[in-house]
């Protein structure tokens, strides 16, 4: 039996805000980091995200979401690393917002294939291009945010790759920007 997500992410009973899970998807190409995100249908750039299926754990949903939104398949962690804050259109209502709360787990994509949702446009970008276009058409409360799951993100693929036997040296080109 699955532990209920508000048990696993107590920010969210506290909170009280919805809750959705993302996909921080990377992949490390000639000795550099990169993220990949998707537009969302406001036009914002973002991680895949998206509810919690009540049948999937909560990474499983994230990956779902990766897999829907980026077309990314890959290997991720089980237990989120990282959460934000973000806004969502209310359902039916054009001109409110609401917060929702993000869990964060880190997706390292093994391959890609053609997303269920064709108007995303999946793109890679270092991590110094993720935060500004995160960044872009949001409020600095929730820039601010993202810009910390990134270098919450660039931290855990280096300690990762480290204790995978990685030198040093090859670790601080992953953090070129």
């Amino acid at each position: 039996m699955r532990k209920p997500f508000s048990q696993a992410f107590p920010q969210a009973a506290v909170s009280g805000q919805p809750v959705q899970v993302a996909a921080v998807c990377y992949r490390v190409r000639e000795a550099s980091l990169e993220f990949l995100l998707v537009n969302t249908t406001a036009g914002k750039w973002t991680f895949p995200k998206g509810r919690i299926d009540p049948d999937l754990s909560a990474s499983e949903s994230a990956a779902r979401e990766a897999l829907e939104e980026a077309g990314a398949r890959g290997r991720i962690e089980k237990v989120h690393f990282g959460s934000y804050t973000d806004t969502k259109r209310a359902f039916g209502h054009e001109n409110r917002v609401r917060e929702i709360s993000i869990a964060t787990f880190l997706l390292e994509v093994g391959d890609l294939v053609r997303p269920q949702e064709g108007d995303r446009n999946p793109t890679w970008f270092s991590p110094a291009q993720a935060q500004e276009r995160l960044a872009e058409r949001r409020a600095p409360k929730y820039a601010d945010g993202l810009a910390r799951i990134v270098d919450a993100a660039v931290e855990r693929v280096i300690a990762t790759s480290l204790s995978l036997g990685a030198t040093a040296r090859s670790s601080r080109l992953i953090l070129q920007r």
